[in-house]
């Protein structure tokens, strides 16, 4: 930034180097963030030369200044020697004067002041002096181990939540097929009291798998937008994807109604991972997650590009093979329907309906018989089978989602 007519002089530091940065009388402990060469215009004050931008380690950001090269020092033994000395002379200033000549200038009012009482006087005060400048070093010194105790707990917090706030973010679109896969799962558990059968048919190890033999086929990989890695980093995300699912599928991918039946599979499959017991749905719920969980990680841009296209890429294998993965009739009930959508009567008119009470019907939007659920439609008497879509976006679920499997008569 300097003046083209003033040649650069040398930078002495360097950005992101840890200095000594003189403020008022005494040395701080600063890291440099910005480094530049000032020419004459480059300042309201006129300021030439080399300038630092600093932050003083453990203030608020709002301490953040320009200083010239003449604040700054190397950040090494000698100065740290130098700013403690500094620290202790100011320390020493700062404490009250010595007790003596108050004491000699009182008994001089009048009384006879000998030499020996003089002495004995000053003896006595030296020895108070001293005793009162321990007591104030001790406490000098316990306040400053405090104070550095809390600035560094506030630098790490700074240093932790600025690190936190500067990773990159990783973005992973549902395609929107997937994403009434997500809601008809959600509509089945919470809403219809309806479990999956486990374990799955399709498991999650085994779309896993597959998918990786789609990617390993010479056909599959010329026709995908995703180019041969010698390092094989199909098996590395395929590995990633199993590591979490299996990790976070009992804390945070389960429905409240789930938790029971989780605990009753696992103690029934002991030798086997999560990821060979449930199946398409829970994963998919795992892809809702992952922006979040991998927001901990600290992968570079690089990385992360790398991530979201090949995750992209197996969420679009996911879509392709939807109609064999994910189950529309494999719902078991394991309960009473909620009472709020029961009257007196034991007639289910509204809301859900029993799966006992839908013979001979059809949706009034995609024609379909085969749902696991069903709601009313704009009228009592209009059943639907897609009716958290309506319920949702006010309109019904248009022609490109009806999935094939609904579209069959049962």
């Amino acid at each position: 930034m300097a003046d083209a007519e003033i040649p650069d002089q040398k930078l002495n530091f360097e950005q992101n180097e840890l200095v000594l940065c003189f403020h008022g009388p005494l040395l701080y402990e600063a890291k440099i963030l910005k480094a530049e060469n000032w020419g004459p215009n480059d300042s309201d004050s006129g300021d030439t030369g080399p300038h630092y931008y600093v932050h003083y380690k453990g203030w608020k950001k709002t301490w953040d200044e320009w200083v010239p090269e003449e604040r700054v020092v190397k950040h090494n033994e000698a100065n740290l020697i130098r700013q403690k000395q500094l620290k202790d002379t100011y320390s020493n200033k700062k404490k009250k004067p010595a007790k003596t000549i108050y004491k000699i200038e009182e008994q001089n009012k009048g009384s006879d002041f000998s030499e020996s009482s003089l002495k004995h006087q000053g003896e006595e005060t030296d020895s108070e002096d001293r005793n009162d400048t321990e007591s104030q070093e001790d406490q000098l010194q316990r306040e400053n181990q405090e104070r550095g105790k809390k600035r560094k707990k506030i630098n790490e917090d700074e240093d932790e939540e600025e690190e936190f706030m500067n990773r990159l973010e990783i973005k992973i679109l549902l395609p929107e097929s997937l994403k009434v896969k997500l809601i008809d799962d959600w509509e089945n558990v919470t809403r219809n009291n309806a479990l999956l059968k486990l374990p799955r048919k399709y498991t999650v190890a085994e779309i896993l798998n597959e998918y990786l033999d789609f990617k390993h086929n010479p056909i599959a990989v010329t026709a995908s937008n995703l180019k041969p890695d010698k390092d094989d980093i199909h098996s590395e995300v395929v590995q990633g994807i199993k590591i979490y699912f299996d990790k976070t599928l009992g804390n945070i991918l389960l429905y409240a109604e789930e938790r029971q039946q989780y605990v009753n599979i696992r103690k029934q499959f002991l030798d086997k991972e999560n990821s060979e017991i449930y199946g398409a749905e829970h994963l998919l719920r795992l892809f809702v997650e992952l922006p979040r969980l991998l927001a901990h990680t600290t992968m570079d841009q690089a990385a992360t590009e790398t991530l979201e296209e090949h995750l992209i890429d197996f969420l679009k294998f996911l879509q392709k093979n939807e109609d064999r993965y994910f189950a529309e009739t494999e719902y078991e009930r394991h309960g009473m329907l909620p009472p709020k959508i029961q009257k007196a009567t034991g007639k289910k008119i509204c809301g859900y309906i029993n799966m006992s009470e839908r013979e001979g019907w059809v949706c009034a939007n995609c024609k379909t018989s085969n749902t696991p659920g069903w709601r009313a439609g704009e009228s009592p008497d209009q059943k639907l089978s897609c009716g958290l879509y309506f319920a949702k976006y006010k309109a019904h679920r248009p022609e490109h989602l009806w999935n094939n499997l609904r579209n069959k008569t049962a």
